[in-house]
């Protein structure tokens, strides 16, 4: 795709086209101001502005916000004492469009070490990252855009020092954009090309060590991925802003890198190459902040100033809450570390010198995110931002900001399905992506949104609604910006702490995260952040795990609480449900909890606790039933039937996708085993008569298999005891008995597979 350069195929005379033409310079910051004269052959950068030709126009139609009334795209021109320097050029998606965030916007696509270079007609930008060099013979050069060189463009051509300079056109590069079917999960094998059918450059701004504008595009993709995975000809379209910064390379003065060791509780950087070994490196991701720096700056969207002004919310102090949410932290590092402004009209999230919370009035995308820009040589943090969409008012609104109803009879609260998060194309640019460090759910998307337990007494109690709606929002933040600093997060910090948490950086209970503290760092963030920033050598003390663990360690669970989350959490809740399902026959156990408590059947670090863990999924299922509650509440034997065959197959039989986290059948073990099997035996042989043949034969199916000695031979041993009550049998009963004698004598003949 290439934009015409003067437009339409129109011809004007060399004053008109002098007169169309400002030259603005970088340093001068380009406010609208319009320069006609020689070059300054002092500037890195100058602005050329150009009328926009009929493709880029068209883009106005396409309803982009945010792009600017002016009829003027440019050219940049750029000095050639500055090709084979060093620049950092970064990449943010300010606007898109369908789906605005849910389609990728408000997030860095990161940043490159880039270098500049013409070469046969075209200005080359190289990767210039020190990570690639395997050794001084193989140091590859990596191509990251192409930019067509406009030197012949007359009335430029004409100006005085033009032969110092590179004429180029930003908005027709390569162009390399791709759509990816989730925002999250990027899969090049879901991936299709975005064709780009007209670019402008808009919003130039001169920064005192570079400069930033914007590409503002429409386009189409021909063959886009759905949801199903299926590829199809539909045409998706969409149209965008793209945010781009060509800033001086330059490493903070100071800044210590630290060397990654293997440990989990900080982000890593970009891979490194490490020349002449074969190895690999990296270093953790963090900020340069010492004492006797200059406190950065973050911005604070004037938006939220705004909602503070609706009626709903006008008696809780939110830009404070918010406010709170970054400075806090500065008691961490005891002294003025981070400060917060609020924001301008003038101000834009998208600018790669501006540290932005960005505030969405919009609640639809129901979720807070975090994601920064960072050297990729050093790893040293440059500009980070964070996304708080508006739907978190409203929770914290209606949670806590009236005191909440106690439920009936202490009957669990019906379980509602937890939304399917939304997968919606986003767009990638060449090797760019969002890779945000967080995307933390509102509780209508989340597993734990169904709550049996009554918290009582309420822990927060002594709080007002005020303090615990200001407490929850603060709390938010605090989690984000704690993944700007480079925490990751901590799963485990509520282990061993019963209502609370030792760290702001775990996804916890809403009325936990209320509580008094939870809007300040934890023990363990303290802990971590001083070792993270060399004010410490002593690891956190704290129990900690992270993302990765939470599908090898059962106690690594978001959201749960208490120092067993076994006995305290998953299992309470499971219990609750259970029973009042076996007295009433409704409000069965969300998968939630019965996932929840299972893993610890099946992957308990100790013998006994497995063992525990399924005496509680079988609590009131076990053999025998007990026969006064079976004689006495009516339908009681069946749906203890029912009960126990949901657990049974949900352990062996079910698909992994079913299993929650962890899908593992349960392991052979000592302890846990016999257990397992006097509750096959007695449902087979209907030891209590209350198990259905269904549940019946299911236990053939488990024990099938198990393949170990000692299901086939109780396999065996059912056959011979139902073999001989047969000659007793009429009717359906002599009938259902056959068949499940056949489906042992197939589960046996042969058993070993």
């Amino acid at each position: 795709m290439k934009i015409g350069v003067v437009g339409s195929g129109k011809s004007f005379s060399k004053s008109v086209l002098t007169m169309a033409l400002p030259i603005c310079l970088a340093v001068a910051g380009c406010h609208g101001a319009t320069q006609v004269g020689p070059l300054d052959t002092d500037q890195s950068f100058v602005k050329i502005d150009r009328p926009l030709d009929a493709q880029a126009a068209s883009i106005r139609t396409q309803a982009v916000p945010g792009t600017g009334t002016a009829d003027q795209s440019f050219f940049l021109a750029l000095n050639k004492k500055e090709l084979g320097k060093r620049w950092f050029m970064s990449a943010y998606l300010k606007q898109f469009f369908p789906g605005a965030v849910m389609g990728g916007a408000a997030a860095s696509l990161g940043t490159r070490v880039v270098t500049f270079r013409v070469q046969n007609g075209k200005l080359f930008v190289f990767d210039a990252s020190d990570n690639y060099k395997d050794s001084d013979t193989f140091d590859p050069k990596l191509i990251l855009e192409s930019y067509p060189i406009v030197n012949t463009y007359g009335p430029y051509n004409d100006l005085s020092n033009a032969d110092k300079y590179v004429l180029f056109d930003p908005a027709a590069g390569l162009n390399r954009f791709g759509v990816v079917a989730d925002m999250f999960a990027y899969d090049p094998a879901k991936a299709s090309n975005f064709q780009v059918d007209a670019a402008y450059m808009s919003n130039f701004r001169a920064l005192t060590d570079g400069v930033t504008f914007e590409q503002v595009f429409t386009g189409a993709s021909t063959v886009f991925p759905i949801n199903d995975g299926f590829q199809t000809g539909n045409v998706f379209r969409a149209s965008g802003t793209l945010g781009l910064a060509l800033r001086r390379y330059q490493e903070g003065d100071g800044f210590k890198a630290m060397p990654y060791d293997g440990s989990s509780y900080f982000f890593y950087g970009d891979i490194a190459q490490v020349p002449d070994t074969g190895s690999l490196t990296s270093s953790y991701v963090h900020w340069n902040i010492h004492k006797g720096m200059k406190p950065i700056k973050w911005l604070i969207s004037d938006q939220f100033v705004k909602a503070n002004q609706d009626p709903r919310y006008q008696q809780y102090d939110i830009v404070g809450a918010i406010k709170k949410g970054v400075t806090n932290w500065n008691e961490v590092f005891g002294f003025k570390a981070l400060e917060v402004e609020v924001a301008t009209a003038n101000d834009s999230y998208a600018d790669d010198d501006t540290n932005y919370i960005i505030f969405d009035g919009d609640p639809t995308f129901g979720a807070a995110f975090a994601n920064w820009r960072q050297n990729p040589n050093t790893n040293e943090i440059r500009g980070a931002s964070v996304y708080f969409n508006a739907a978190w008012l409203d929770i914290a609104d209606y949670e806590f900001g009236v005191a909440p109803t106690p439920s009936p009879d202490g009957r669990p609260a019906q379980p509602v399905a937890a939304l399917a998060k939304p997968k919606t194309p986003t767009l990638t640019w060449g090797n760019w992506k969002n890779e945000p460090l967080c995307v933390m759910w509102t509780p209508k998307y989340r597993a734990d949104r169904n709550k049996a337990e009554a918290l009582t007494p309420d822990p927060n109690a002594a709080l007002t609604p005020k303090q615990k709606v200001e407490n929850f929002l603060t709390h938010v933040v605090i989690h984000e910006v704690g993944h700007t600093l480079g925490l990751r997060h901590n799963f485990k910090g509520s282990n061993g702490q019963p209502g609370g948490s030792t760290s702001v950086m775990e996804y916890v209970d809403d009325a936990d995260a209320v509580a008094s503290g939870r809007d300040h760092a934890g023990p363990y963030d303290i802990a971590a952040i001083k070792l993270l920033y060399g004010m410490s050598t002593d690891l956190p003390a704290q129990p900690f795990c992270t993302d990765q663990d939470t599908v090898t360690d059962v106690d690594c669970n978001p959201f749960d609480r208490g120092a067993d989350p076994l006995t305290a959490y998953y299992a309470k809740n499971y219990s609750l449900y259970m029973n009042f399902f076996l007295t009433y026959g409704f409000f069965f156990p969300p998968d939630y909890y019965v996932n929840g408590t299972l893993q610890f059947v099946r992957s308990s670090q100790t013998s006994t606790r497995m063992a525990d863990a399924f005496k509680l999924a079988m609590k009131g299922l076990t053999i025998p039933a007990d026969a006064n509650l079976v004689a006495t509440n009516m339908g009681y034997g069946s749906r203890v039937d029912m009960a126990t065959q949901f657990v049974l197959n949900r352990l062996y039989l079910d698909l992994p996708a079913n299993r929650g986290s962890f899908t593992s059948d349960p392991p052979l073990d000592s302890t846990l085993t016999p257990l397992v099997m006097t509750e096959l035996r007695g449902n087979l042989t209907n030891a209590d008569q209350i198990r259905s043949y269904e549940t019946r034969r299911m236990v053939v199916d488990i024990l099938k298999k198990m393949q170990t000695q000692d299901a086939y031979n109780l396999l065996l041993a059912a056959k011979d005891a139902l073999t001989q009550q047969l000659t007793t049998l009429t009717g359906n009963e002599k009938a259902n008995t056959m068949d499940l004698i056949a489906r042992i004598d197939a589960a046996t003949h042969p058993y070993y597979k």
